[in-house]
């Protein structure tokens, strides 16, 4: 049996609403959508029925409870509502069940227990219904008793680490963070377009998360999860492919290092008493249990109900796996998954969905003693959160610990779907675990290089700080060939145009190439886009903010600017080019906030100045080959170069 990988595998496939089709159509499309389990699919063509007839309870509630499925909360939640509020709501009473289930993930647990409560008051309810509702309504009301731990600090690991897609097990092992992240297609994909997998990156220190190299991922499976032996040269993971549109099946392997300390490429997969046929084994964990004086790999696989179950297998002397046992004290009816052992407080951690929570999976930990498993124990707030808190790791001082979660402030795709996707979480602990023995102090901050928390970048406060402030521009934009030196647009909306020209320019110059040097060049066109495009045009709303401080405040402020382009056309064009490039930052502050510059731009408090390049300030290493698409316009180097940079402020 396959499962999801704890992610949503959104595929934003392409449209699936065909003209003419009729209301029926669409909802057998869906039907049968849902039976091969391909939810995208089943939510548009649903959407497609809607469409036609908006007021049809019974395809509502289809729609809700997938858009339920995928963390899409306002748009359940409305489908909800509209069924509960038709004249046929009270034939409708899972749409209770289902406000109750979203209020829960949303926080809002006063509301939750209304509509769970007035649910579980209705005749003739199913079985698994009621036993569903009951068992929210129980974790609902607990959470309601619960309050944060102010000494224990949650920080997004930010761009350099997530993005619009999920990232998930993380994992600290010496110096080095390594996570999973489900951003890359599946090359020669079926589907189009092409569903997306996983691969394992790292992250030193501060820098951007790079995929591992050398073959250790795969462009047509999966490859996710790590866990290392003590020595550092085994290292087990996780292999995974498609057994349907959305769900996949997996199996633990491992891979030994040469003598040349590198991955071999041969992956060692474990015997079929943890890789069953037909069951999935996944997300690895090494510990040393020092009751049992072994070595253990815990993991999960597939109960015997379908459920997912926390196992352990004893590795002995030899490396070789033993017989997986399931952790019977610790598993529930739910999915209890994701598990790392602690091995110097003896302490497994792991996530369920069937114990007292806050909504989704939470966090929880148990010590291994002589005696067995203690009872877990909930991680409680800000650890946990209403949403999704998962693959849960513990620095070896225990003052760090990494998870990933779709909480809110998460990165998303699409705004229908804004709790799609998990990100990495650092958590700093200001006081000892409770698993910890007491200190003599509060441990020191982690070091600036070490993965953990981002040391934040200092927020400008003066307009000086931002200097230079780089504004980046598409290819002879704004206003592509002309030689006028003015324009109508404003900066702002030129960047939102080639912002969204991202994906092209990922393609156009990261697709011809070979599959590793491919991810590098991925990397360099999204560390462009992330971290010096998108920062520039939001230094540039902080840089205006300040701006109108001082001008209320009766400065007199000059603002001096420079236009760059790259080398593609002739040096008169791009003196043009530039000019044109800062009327259209001319334009932002003119238009700012609906004009509220523009009694200063009047009455000369506010003067915007210019000092035009063009060409002549171009790296001679640009190229300027009007054949060369790809180095010349797609190129991060070549993008560099198209830019207005605010250079000097005058009082």
């Amino acid at each position: 049996m396959p499962y999801r990988l704890f992610l949503i595998a959104l595929l934003f496939l392409a449209p699936l609403l065909l003209p003419g089709q009729t209301f029926k159509a669409f909802v057998k499309a869906g039907d049968e959508a849902l039976a091969r389990q391909d939810y995208q699919a089943a939510l548009q063509h649903f959407s497609g029925a809607l469409s036609l007839r908006p007021e049809t309870p019974a395809v509502s509630l289809k729609y809700a409870q997938v858009a339920l499925r995928f963390h899409a909360y306002q748009q359940a939640a409305e489908q909800f509502k509209e069924i509960l509020d038709s004249p046929q709501g009270d034939r409708f009473p899972q749409a209770l069940l289902g406000l109750g289930e979203v209020y829960q993930h949303t926080a809002d647990y006063d509301q939750a227990v209304g509509y769970l409560t007035a649910f579980l008051k209705r005749p003739g309810l199913a079985p698994e219904d009621r036993a569903k509702a009951e068992r929210i309504l129980q974790q609902c009301r607990w959470a309601l008793r619960q309050t944060a731990d102010t000494l224990t600090k949650v920080a997004h690991l930010g761009r350099s680490v997530n993005t619009d897609y999920s990232e998930f097990a993380p994992l600290l092992h010496n110096d080095t963070l390594y996570y999973s992240s489900f951003r890359y297609e599946r090359e020669e994909d079926d589907y189009d377009p092409p569903r997306r997998i996983t691969k394992v990156l790292y992250r030193k220190g501060q820098s951007r998360g790079r995929p591992l190299r050398r073959g250790f991922n795969d462009d047509q499976l999966h490859t996710a999860h790590t866990a290392f032996s003590p020595d550092g040269n085994r290292v087990y993971f996780t292999v995974c492919d498609y057994v349907n549109a959305s769900e996949i099946r997996c199996q633990l392997g491992y891979r030994e290092r040469d003598s040349r300390g590198r991955w071999e490429r041969k992956v060692n997969f474990l015997p079929n008493t943890v890789n069953q046929k037909g069951k999935t084994a996944t997300q690895p964990s090494l510990g040393h249990d020092s009751t049992a004086q072994t070595e253990v790999l815990f993991f999960v696989q597939e109960g015997d109900a379908g459920d997912l179950e926390l196992f352990r297998a004893d590795i002995d002397t030899a490396g070789q796996v033993g017989e997986p046992l399931p952790l019977s004290a610790l598993n529930t009816a739910q999915d209890d998954i994701t598990p790392f052992f602690h091995t110097p407080t003896q302490t497994l951690y792991f996530s369920s969905a069937g114990r007292d929570n806050f909504g989704g999976y939470d966090v929880f930990r148990s010590r291994r003693t002589p005696e067995g498993w203690s009872p877990p124990v909930n991680l409680g707030l800000p650890v946990n959160s209403s949403y999704n808190d998962l693959y849960y790791s513990l620095s070896e001082d225990t003052t760090l610990a990494f998870l990933a979660s779709n909480r809110t402030g998460a990165y998303y795709l699409d705004d229908d779907f804004e709790a799609c996707c998990n990100d990495l979480y650092a958590v700093q602990y200001l006081l000892p675990t409770p698993d910890t023995p007491a200190l003599t102090e509060v441990p020191d901050m982690p070091e600036p290089m070490r993965p953990g928390i981002p040391e934040p970048e200092p927020v400008p406060n003066t307009l000086q700080d931002f200097l230079p402030l780089a504004l980046y521009f598409d290819n002879d934009e704004p206003d592509k060939r002309t030689r006028r030196t003015t324009t109508q647009r404003t900066y702002g909306e030129t960047y939102e145009a080639y912002a969204a020209r991202k994906p092209e320019y990922l393609d156009r110059f990261a697709d011809p190439l070979e599959a590793e040097l491919r991810e590098e060049a991925t990397y360099a066109v999204e560390a462009f886009f992330e971290e010096e495009a998108e920062k520039g045009f939001l230094f540039l709303g902080r840089f205006s903010e300040i701006l109108l401080q001082r001008l209320k405040s009766g400065d007199t402020v000059e603002i001096f600017m420079k236009g760059y382009t790259s080398p593609r056309a002739k040096k008169d064009y791009n003196l043009a080019l530039s000019k044109r490039r800062i009327s259209s930052v001319r334009n932002y502050f003119r238009t700012y906030e609906a004009g509220v510059f523009l009694p200063y731009l009047e009455n000369g408090q506010l003067i915007l100045s210019e000092r035009p390049f063009g060409e002549a300030a171009a790296s001679n290493t640009v190229s300027d080959a009007l054949d060369d698409l790809r180095n010349s316009i797609y190129h991060p180097d070549a993008a560099r170069e198209r830019r207005v940079e605010i250079v000097e402020i005058k009082d």
